[in-house]
Formats: structure tokens, sequence, C-alpha cells
């Protein structure tokens, strides 16, 4: 099977933008869907499949290459998207875009630390002629929030990160989030669900949801004091079905079945509300036993 990436030159450059958060939003989830599209492509070969060959038109623009020689290209994303470091969760190929497109901040556990929240702050003052949209995109298997969890779970047993300044920075920014994971957790199958098998799995799993929700929570408020109108959502990459969910998801047929994005949540008891949805979400995915 072949990858094509074919260049027409005479082909017109297309340089439409989203106007609004939802034409943004849209796009996202657009090219999150092609992007999942390719790898199930990619996939039928490992089953013994032989798949056509795929092409995928590409222009200079798209590559960050400048059009004319010379001259640098206008810097305009319509999205700026606050995510995780890990490797295998490269932003820009999951949703499909090319460069330009986003402004991409990437930290572990995709916590809001200062030059984060500097970064957004910039990119919502200095590029709001393009930016359209503000996302924080957490991922499933988060090592971060896997650290934050475990410490959770048996805080006397690391205490190498307790002494680890830069390291106890984030596993204290993660903290938030599981334990309000926890305690959704809880509320919804329990006072013995921590007894469960696989606690720990639910709780990183819930974990990487709220995390990504508080953060927005956050975001939003940041935002609102440098720029009006500009909505902040959140999402969760799922690197098993290559699909974005603003909840967790329990098999490859319900990966473009639920929402991709939910708006930031607005309030404390707004945010309780989202932490034991996304608990609630997680029954058929790792079949808590309610107590």
């Amino acid at each position: 099977m072949d990858l094509i990436y074919r260049f027409d030159p005479y082909a017109p450059l297309d340089f439409k933008r989203p106007k609004t958060n939802k034409e943004a939003l849209k796009t996202l989830v657009q090219g999150n869907q092609r992007f999942a599209s390719t790898v199930e492509h990619l996939q039928k070969i490992s089953e013994g499949e032989k798949p056509e060959s795929m092409v995928f038109p590409i222009n200079p623009v798209q590559l960050g290459v400048p059009w004319m020689g010379g001259l640098e290209p206008l810097h305009a994303p319509f999205a700026a998207v606050l995510g995780c470091a890990d490797a295998r969760v490269p932003i820009e190929h999951i949703f499909d875009c090319s460069a330009n497109d986003l402004f991409v901040v990437r930290v572990a556990g995709n916590v809001l630390g200062l030059e984060c929240i500097g970064s957004i702050d910039y990119a919502a003052t200095a590029l709001r002629e393009s930016l359209r949209s503000v996302i924080v995109l957490g991922h499933t298997g988060c090592g971060a929030i896997s650290a934050a969890t475990d410490v959770y779970l048996a805080p006397s047993s690391f205490a190498t990160i307790a002494f680890s300044h830069p390291v106890r920075t984030l596993i204290d920014r993660i903290m938030v989030s599981v334990r309000s994971s926890a305690e959704a957790l809880e509320v919804v199958y329990g006072s013995k669900v921590s007894k469960q098998k696989n606690y720990r799995e639910l709780l990183i799993n819930a974990s990487c949801f709220v995390n990504a929700a508080i953060n927005a929570y956050d975001l939003q408020r940041e935002v609102n004091s440098v720029s009006k109108g500009l909505v902040v959502s959140y999402s969760v990459y799922d690197m098993a079905w290559a699909s974005a969910n603003a909840t967790p998801i329990r098999s490859k047929d319900e990966a473009f079945d639920t929402k991709a994005f939910a708006t930031a949540p607005s309030n404390p008891e707004d945010l309780q509300r989202v932490s034991r949805e996304i608990a609630a979400c997680l029954t058929a995915t790792s079949n808590p036993k309610k107590s």
C-alpha cells in the first residue's frame, strides 16, 4: 500500500479560515476524523487486508513554506491549544492541521504554569484577529497524571518526588484533578470503589478528563481577563482509538458518536458536575461495581 502526498502547482490556494469558535471546533473535529480514518486504513494492513493507496493533496502553505521567497508568512492560527508534552500525541497531526493553523503550548500533564499562561495570553491578544478558539487537550495514559495518581494512592513511597522541586510542581498541579476524580468516583460508585482491583486504572482515566476540564476552567478565567469573547473548550485524545472526546469512550463504535469538545466549566459547582459525569462514563469502560 502507498501513501502519496501530491502537490498540484496549478491548484488554487485555499486561505479560508474559521470565522467563529463553532467553525473552529468543527474544523478540528473533521480533521481528527480524517486522521482516525487514515490510522484505521493503515491498521488494515496488519489484519491482512490490502487497502488501496491513499492520496493526500498538499501545498507549500500547509508545510509552512513561504509562498514567495524572502517573505515570511503572516502568523494567523485559528486555535490555541494547551496540550501535553507526550511525544505520542502530535497535536497538529491528530487534528490534520497545517502549519500556521494551531498555536500550540505543550507541557507535561497540560498544566497551567505561569509560562503557559503567558503564552496563551500572547495568543489571545497579539493573534486575536485570527484566533477563534482556545483548547485544553489531555490524553489517555498520561504519564504525569499516572505519577500524580500513584502519589495520591501511596504518598509515603514517593519521597524522591517530594525533594525534586520541578517534578513536584507538576504533581502538585495535577493533584487537584486526582482528588476531584477520587471524590467523583466515590459519589458515583460508592465508598468502597477504592477497593476495586482496577481502581488505579479508573482513577487515572477519570483524572485525564477531569484535569483537562479543571485547566480549561482556570484558563477561561485567565483568557477573559485579557481578551473578551474567546471560548475555552477541553477534550482528551484517546490514544487507543485515535479519537478526541470530552468524555471517556468504551469502544471504536463510540469514538465519534460522543461529543469531541466540551465548554470549560463556568463555576466550581459546574466543575463538580462535570467530574461526576466523567466518572459515570467509566461504568462500561472499566466495569466498576457499585457498592
